[in-house]
């Protein structure tokens, strides 16, 4: 019996447009579909998981009811008991749940506020990105980067790729993946001290609220510093894969990544 996932991802189409990738590459079937809503009027998740192919493990990916964790917190408020209702049919329907959430401009206590209630793969696990998604492209920056927005790094980072490869960033990750992931494997790891993958979102989400200074963006916008650049998008590829069966995993999960790695 085939085995369904969810992912829920803050943008429409880069973090989309490369796990699907990824994940077709592995050999899931991976279905994309509306931006998840999440009113009293509307059905929420409108999909019959009974269409899915029984021989096949299929991956859902959808955005989410709101782009940004900020908002997305402002909705729990303001409707709580549909959002855990929505999280609760999720929890029926899918042998796992990942929310692929940039930092952004978050602020350190909206962080811990979601994590605290996306913690957990089966109900819904935060999965972070320092600063975004498009960190990917460089693994092993150190340099701080001090921005008012985010779109000024990834026009910079479009420029670079483009230079570089004359590739998009996104399509730069994508035949790259397994090389770039391997390397924030690898220094979560060393890290963190874990050789559990499951344990480095929350690891992840302390080490960003200890060393990102950032003040949510507004009319009166001030720079944002970026200390700590990371993601643990290989977090939900792992489990998705089922190779976090095991608590110690970390080279499980390496070497899977390497077997796939382009020569």
């Amino acid at each position: 019996m085939a085995k369904n996932f969810l992912i829920i991802t803050e943008g429409v189409s880069t973090e989309p447009n490369i796990l699907q990738s990824i994940l077709n590459r592995y050999g899931f079937n991976v279905i994309r579909k509306e931006p998840i809503s999440i009113t009293k009027d509307e059905t929420v998740l409108d999909f019959d998981v009974t269409s899915l192919d029984n021989q096949k493990d299929s991956v859902v990916i959808a955005q989410g009811p709101r782009n940004r964790i900020r908002d997305f917190l402002i909705l729990i408020d303001k409707q709580s008991e549909d959002v855990e209702r929505c999280f609760s049919q999720f929890e029926q329907n899918f042998a796992g749940v990942f929310l692929i959430y940039d930092v952004d401009h978050t602020l350190k206590d909206d962080l811990e506020k979601m994590f605290l209630k996306f913690q957990d793969e089966t109900s819904g696990l935060l999965i972070l990105s320092s600063p975004c998604i498009e960190i990917l492209s460089e693994p092993y920056r150190k340099e701080i980067l001090e921005v008012n927005h985010l779109f000024e790094y990834k026009t910079e980072r479009k420029a670079c790729i483009q230079n570089k490869t004359n590739n998009s960033v996104e399509n730069y990750i994508i035949d790259n993946f397994e090389e770039l992931i391997l390397a924030f494997l690898k220094q979560n790891c060393e890290e963190s001290g874990s050789s559990n993958v499951m344990e480095h979102p929350e690891y992840v989400l302390q080490q960003i609220n200890l060393l990102n200074d950032r003040t949510y963006i507004s009319k009166d916008v001030q720079p944002v510093l970026y200390r700590y650049f990371t993601t643990t998008l290989y977090v939900c590829i792992a489990y998705i894969l089922g190779l976090t069966k095991e608590i110690e995993n970390s080279q499980m999960v390496a070497d899977f990544f390497l077997k796939h790695k382009k020569e």
